[in-house]
């Protein structure tokens, strides 16, 4: 591999985050495009690349707050046998380089003049809710990788929960806090185009996807593998300030801006970073530690 095809192989994970040696679920392989490799290309280079070659690209993206994950066969449910899944995730341990941006999460959620703080509240209460029925369902911890294929939705629940939400926060009156004052504001089918905007950005940054098995259900979504991962890291890394939240600690405002600018920030964009990569198959049980 050398700098040209690294370099195209990290164009390629920013694109798509994920990449499969073997796709699984009927999903054909990306083909290549103009400027950038095919899937299958990517991950050869990944594969055949000398430890030298390897070390250049650990130190490539650690540079920019990112580390590659390898996962085989066995080590999470819908990797198939002979495979291997590539994920490319933000590393908790370091700041974020200021070229990437959360601008296209803010222009995605904004349907008239909100500020900011205003989208980061509506992305941190549908990122909520949208886990609501990931997780709390099905009984599952944001630590249960290994069951993502099983957490499924429907976009009309999302958008029941955020209306059900909406008017719990009416009949609150005026405890209702600043910050989630905003949410009560919504006109006609406001909720509906958020929920939309909210589902195509996970969808577009690969947390998501259509459920294939049966294209007679509708708008139904299902996680993905490395949609699984970056909530499980986020748990374990970013949710500090929620819970200060919960115990009543700090501006509860200043919480949620922040929070949900750096919750938008780690998805959608690329946040934080690590001096570690490890280029050799994960353990399921291994989250956040490198295979020795």
């Amino acid at each position: 591999m050398n700098m040209t095809e690294m370099g195209e192989v990290v164009a390629y994970l920013l694109r798509y985050r994920a990449a499969e040696r073997l796709p699984a679920g009927g999903r054909k392989r990306r083909a290549a495009r103009d400027g950038q490799l095919s899937e299958r290309d990517v991950c050869a280079l990944i594969d055949d690349a000398s430890d030298i070659e390897r070390e250049a690209l650990r130190d490539f993206l650690a540079g920019q707050g990112l580390r590659l994950r390898v996962y085989e066969a066995g080590d999470y449910p819908g990797i198939a046998p002979g495979s291997r899944y590539y994920a490319l995730l933000p590393d908790p341990d370091m700041d974020q380089p200021p070229v990437y941006t959360r601008e296209p999460v803010f222009q995605a959620l904004r349907l008239r003049q909100e500020s900011r703080a205003e989208l980061a509240t509506w992305y941190l209460q549908l990122w909520l809710l949208m886990h609501t029925l990931l997780y709390t369902r099905y009984n599952r911890a944001l630590s249960d990788v290994s069951r993502y294929q099983e957490a499924t939705f429907a976009g009309a629940e999302l958008i029941e929960l955020l209306r059900d939400q909406v008017e719990t926060l009416r009949g609150l009156g005026d405890e209702t806090s600043e910050a989630q004052r905003s949410l009560l504001d919504e006109r006609g089918e406001d909720l509906s185009r958020r929920v939309r905007a909210f589902i195509d950005l996970y969808v577009s940054a690969g947390m998501l996807e259509p459920v294939r098995d049966d294209e007679t259900v509708g708008d139904v979504w299902q996680q993905t593998l490395l949609g699984a991962l970056e909530s499980e890291q986020v748990g374990i890394h970013q949710l500090g300030h929620l819970q200060a939240l919960l115990e009543g600690r700090g501006d509860q405002g200043a919480c949620l801006d922040d929070g949900a600018d750096d919750e938008a920030e780690g998805e959608h964009g690329v946040d934080r970073g690590s001096d570690s990569l490890s280029l050799e198959p994960m353990d399921s049980n291994q989250a956040t530690e490198e295979r020795p």
